[in-house]
């Protein structure tokens, strides 16, 4: 399962190799034989977290180990470990079946040890049928096509492709019995799964008959997200996953009540995630674990010297609710072969505690060759952090919707160019300017959720169900604040084409297309011409000239530096919309490249209570793709200028240093927690631009950040670790807590 793995279970990449015969690993949901397939509806809407034990909220140290590592754990003061020791058996036991002598005394000294030490032990259990269950039930695999060719593949040992069961049929109901069995017997606290999702698509006897139950349709003839007809196949298939897991909690917590699923989960914060499609997994299943993990790759491929890596730990954490979640900081940063002999220690402690500063608590192997000491301190310096991690809650003032809808069934042909540059522009928007911004997910808009926020920002969010653009025209009546941009709302939950934006009366502009590209290339400079390919004209869209005069969102000291004549070229997302019926609600204008008419590109305005601003020139996705500052400064004085109220905490600080905001209710009181960390590489921008991430070996440290407390600020302060009381200073109705010295990561404690 991970770098701790023991020989007993695949490896994580042994898993993926069975993708080599051209089946999908993903699982689907199960329902026992002979019972009603037909999901109810009610159910179906009415979609619950399931309740996670106490002690899951008191985690902040998960070790992935093999079963002879697990004094090394204990000695690393782990709370949680994560392991393998054997496969699912056939038989089950109630019918003569059990594990073979050599496992069973495995199993039963890694649970034995991990209780003895004071641990819990989260099985990793490979979630596939054995050889010989599939010799009797062929039927119970992935059906990839109509044609039953998986009938004729003989199941192999050695090639887990050949057995991948279908989750949806009985093999799903199966391994529900083999978790509850082995719970039983061997007093394990809970499982991991890594690959226990669903295929894109499978044809076996259950799913055919499950559709057709469903849905009076037979199954989508092949997977293609241009057919309506498949996008609904794909949402069917996650609630039927869905539906699998909730039953498989459901027997797990009869049998014991503090049992969990801790498991694996994609579509969460790894750049290479998002890019996956069709997805495997509903979001919102994440929910249905105790505490879902991702593997968290600072690689060239996910992008780790950007705001990707700390935006994916702050997701993951919206994904649960703000319950707990983990995000395992792997070592390997280095193209093919990946290699960790030369990985610095100074970079694993990095990335673990930007993980914790967004939110993920810990997870890490101690199987990494040469590296065992760097567990160590790692998970010493978290346990010192422990106290202030742990039970916590982001606070609300900007709220970032993270849409999956939009991702799936809108941007699916290219997410890296129509969704994850919005996302990431406005999170870096956040990051930068120490705005309190956390990412929330399409079942957050509602009205009771969206009323904790000042502020809700919408990034090219154009997949939108009717219910939801009311949520959202709702809560800016009320007085909320509004920040949107591109395409937002053009498309329902499906991506299906509106002809107008569903929130047009909201924006105050009618959507009339996009801009047409000029049809003459426009001149180079020669000193320039000589690098440019075909590939920079296929990337050379979207170019305007933005021009603005005097509005509440361009009144700003720093912008008016960076754009004195208040005239500046823009490349990024553009959609041409119609002008607003208020002549002043125009605060920034645009004419794209091409053209002589000037187009409304940023629009500010008030509906019913709430305040809105909708860039038409899309500031966001130019942030993260062709960034300028000045797109930093429009987007967050439109932030502020729609929240009305400033943010109740601040940060005056350099932009390498990212804070972030939480609550923490105890019984020792109510306390507000800063988490400050210093994102500073000091061999930046010298490797290969495409290739570089972050091995930093140093910390350059940062001097007198400001925290500000507009209102209701703490009574007492101090820093973290170390129990280092700060005063505040108070300038008017403003108390200003100065933090000396900033290392790597420090927490600012406010006791009320």
């Amino acid at each position: 399962m991970d770098p701790g793995s023991s020989a007993h279970a695949p490896s994580r990449r042994e898993v993926l190799k069975a993708a080599a015969c051209g089946l999908p690993l993903a699982l689907a949901s199960s329902t026992w034989p002979g019972t009603s397939l037909a999901l109810d509806a009610a159910a179906e809407n009415a979609f619950k977290p399931i309740r996670i034990p106490e002690w899951v909220h008191g985690v902040s140290r998960m070790a992935f180990v093999a079963p002879g590592e697990v004094d090394k754990a204990a000695k690393a003061g782990v709370q949680v470990v994560h392991g393998n020791a054997v496969w699912p058996y056939f038989p089950l036991r109630r019918d003569g079946g059990k594990l073979k002598p050599e496992e069973d005394r495995i199993l039963h000294k890694f649970a034995d040890d991990s209780h003895r030490l004071g641990m819990k032990l989260v099985l990793g259990l490979p979630p596939f049928p054995s050889v010989d269950l599939v010799k009797r039930h062929p039927d119970w695999r992935i059906h990839p096509d109509n044609a039953g060719s998986i009938l004729k593949v003989e199941p192999r040992e050695d090639n887990l492709g050949t057995r991948v069961g279908c989750n949806l049929g009985p093999w799903g109901n199966y391994l529900i019995e083999i978790c509850v069995e082995l719970l039983h017997d061997y007093h394990l606290d809970g499982y991991s799964f890594d690959g226990n999702y669903h295929p894109s698509i499978c044809y076996c006897p259950a799913c055919k008959n499950a559709y057709r139950q469903d849905r009076q349709r037979d199954l989508p003839a092949a997977v293609n997200l241009d057919e309506l007809g498949y996008r609904q196949y794909l949402v069917w298939r996650g609630e039927r996953l869905e539906d699998h897991y909730r039953r498989l909690q459901e027997r797990l917590k009869k049998e014991n009540p503090e049992a969990v699923l801790m498991s694996w989960t994609v579509n969460a914060g790894r750049y290479g995630h998002f890019l996956s499609s069709p997805r495997s997994m509903s979001a919102r299943m994440n929910l249905l674990f105790d505490l879902p993990m991702q593997e968290w790759w600072l690689d060239e491929t996910n992008f780790g010297g950007s705001v990707a890596p700390a935006c994916g730990a702050a997701y993951l954490r919206g994904l649960t609710g703000s319950r707990p979640c983990a995000s395992e900081a792997y070592l390997m940063s280095r193209g093919n072969p990946y290699g960790t002999d030369s990985f610095p220690v100074h970079e694993r402690l990095t990335r673990n505690l930007l993980a914790i500063a967004n939110g993920s608590i810990t997870a890490e192997a101690l199987g990494w060759p040469g590296h065992e000491q760097s567990t160590y301190e790692v998970f010493r310096q978290v346990g010192e952090r422990e106290r202030w991690l742990t039970r916590t809650t982001p606070l609300p003032w900007a709220g970032l919707l993270v849409s999956e809808q939009t991702r799936q069934f809108y941007a699916y042909k290219d997410i890296a160019d129509r969704f994850l540059p919005h996302v990431y522009g406005a999170f870096r928007c956040g990051l930068e300017t120490h705005l309190p911004l956390a990412p929330i997910n399409d079942w957050d808009l509602t009205p009771e959720a969206l009323s904790r926020y000042a502020v809700l920002v919408l990034p090219n969010a154009a997949a939108l169900s009717d219910a939801q653009t009311a949520a959202v025209r709702s809560y800016v009546q009320a007085g909320g604040g509004l920040v949107a941009t591109g395409e937002t709302s053009l498309c329902d939950e499906l991506g299906r084409r509106r002809r107008n934006f569903a929130l047009a009366d909201v924006l105050g502009v009618d959507y009339q297309g996009t801009p047409k590209a000029p049809k003459a290339r426009p001149e180079l400079d020669a000193n320039f011409a000589v690098v440019v390919d075909e590939n920079y004209w296929r990337q050379r869209v979207g170019v305007a000239t933005l021009t603005w005069t005097d509005h509440p969102i361009v009144r700003d000291t720093r912008l008016r530096q960076l754009v004195p004549n208040n005239s500046v070229t823009f490349r990024g997302p553009l959609v041409q919309v119609s002008k607003p019926k208020e002549a002043d609600a125009v605060a920034v204008s645009m004419t794209p490249e091409g053209m002589n008419t000037q187009l409304p590109a940023a629009i500010a305005r008030t509906f019913g209570k709430g305040r809105v601003v909708y860039f038409a020139a899309a500031v966001d996705g130019a942030l993260w793709s062709y960034a300028y500052p000045y797109q930093r400064c429009l987007f967050a004085r439109a932030l502020e200028w729609a929240a009305r109220d400033p943010a109740p905490i601040s940060v005056r600080a350099p932009m390498c240093v990212q804070a972030s905001y939480f609550t923490q209710s105890t019984k020792e009181g109510k306390r507000v927690i800063v988490h400050l960390f210093n994102g500073v590489n000091t061999a930046a921008n010298h490797g290969l631009p495409a290739m570089d991430v972050p091995l930093r070996e140093e910390v350059v440290p940062i001097h007198d950040i400001e925290v500000r407390f507009s209102k209701d600020a703490p009574k007492s302060f101090h820093l973290e670790p170390g129990s280092q009381p700060v005063k505040a200073r108070r300038e008017g109705e403003v108390a200003v807590v100065l933090v000396p010295r900033l290392e790597i990561h420090t927490i600012l404690v406010g006791e009320f």
